[in-house]
């Protein structure tokens, strides 16, 4: 990735130029980088899924936001985050409440709804299930903590030594996954097992074992593939293998596809609009705090791509642009 000047075009119809302040980094972020999706992406490509900025520009038919207003939207695979500038269409941004910084509402986007979309859609949890989240205290991880926190679910999560203190103020019950065993440690705090898995990790060794957490009945949810930095891509189709045999198997264990996050916001705007808003008005009241572990200027956005593949951050990276 290089950092260069481009052309910043005028908002058409029913379209907004925005000055970005903050825009998140995430692992699918890096996947595009690594061209790990076959034809897709051609460069020259910005990366960037998530962005909060001011309007700088509306074009003709643009009544909901004016010049000077903080804004958030995504991007739906579209990219352009990592940039100055970008022109989306009004009906994609939603408005920032006062009181919520550009790097904290930038944090909520793609992790928040992500994790909205699978708890509420894909798991299904109910108030009072038993939720296992492994990588809890990664960026999406802490994002469903807080949720699940707020839906009163019964939490456990798993990561290393120095990230247990944060598992636990989020709600959750930590599990060092460097040095216990995680199916035994669940089996011994809950007997029977757990009512939901998330599993960002991935890998059919993984897989397996989370379902072996589950209790009769469980959903195992598959909501990433972190193991891919190190195993590579033939995890993938083992992975799959995997779920499908989980699912086979005589003790009712199903495991729920998540809709594509690239796809199901951007065909329901509506669900996109209301619930990224209902997240923001949660933060502006303290209810959600995302963590960010490091802002990095926009462009050193290669320094931050380094710090997630190196692995073992607690939360949020988040570029931003000086004003």
């Amino acid at each position: 990735m290089s950092w260069e000047p481009a052309q910043v075009r005028t908002p058409g119809a029913g379209e907004v130029r925005i000055r970005i302040e903050a825009a998140g980094v995430s692992g699918y972020d890096l996947m595009i980088r690594g061209h790990w999706f076959l034809g897709f992406t051609k460069t020259p490509y910005t990366p960037g899924e998530d962005f909060v900025g001011i309007v700088d520009a509306v074009g003709p038919n643009v009544t909901k936001f004016t010049s000077g207003q903080r804004v958030a939207g995504w991007t739906f695979g579209q990219g352009g985050g990592y940039a100055e500038m970008i022109v989306r269409p009004a009906e994609t941004l939603v408005p920032v409440p006062g009181g919520v910084e550009p790097v904290t509402a930038a944090a909520i986007i793609t992790n928040y709804l992500t994790a909205s979309l699978v708890l509420e859609k894909t798991a299904k949890v109910r108030p009072g299930e038993r939720v296992l989240i492994h990588g809890a205290a990664g960026g999406l991880g802490s994002a469903l903590l807080q949720l699940g926190n707020l839906a009163d679910f019964e939490m456990f999560g798993t990561g290393s030594d120095r990230s247990s203190a944060f598992i636990a103020e989020n709600g959750a019950t930590p599990i060092n996954y460097k040095t216990d065993n995680f199916v035994r440690r669940i089996r011994d705090l809950t007997d029977d097992g757990v009512d939901v898995v998330i599993d960002v990790v991935g890998g059919p060794r993984q897989l397996w074992r989370s379902s072996r957490c589950l209790k009769r009945g469980g959903r195992l949810v598959m909501l990433g593939m972190a193991s891919i930095y190190q195993s590579g891509a033939a995890i993938i189709p083992l992975s799959l293998l995997t779920a499908g045999t989980v699912a086979l198997l005589p003790n009712g264990v199903s495991v729920p596809m998540s809709p594509s996050m690239l796809s199901y916001p951007a065909k329901n705007l509506d669900w996109y609009t209301d619930t990224l808003t209902d997240l923001l008005e949660k933060a502006a009241t303290g209810q959600l705090r995302p963590a960010i572990t490091a802002e990095v200027p926009m462009s050193e956005a290669s320094r931050a791509h380094a710090m997630l593949e190196a692995g073992g951050l607690v939360s949020k990276v988040v570029l931003t642009n000086s004003q």
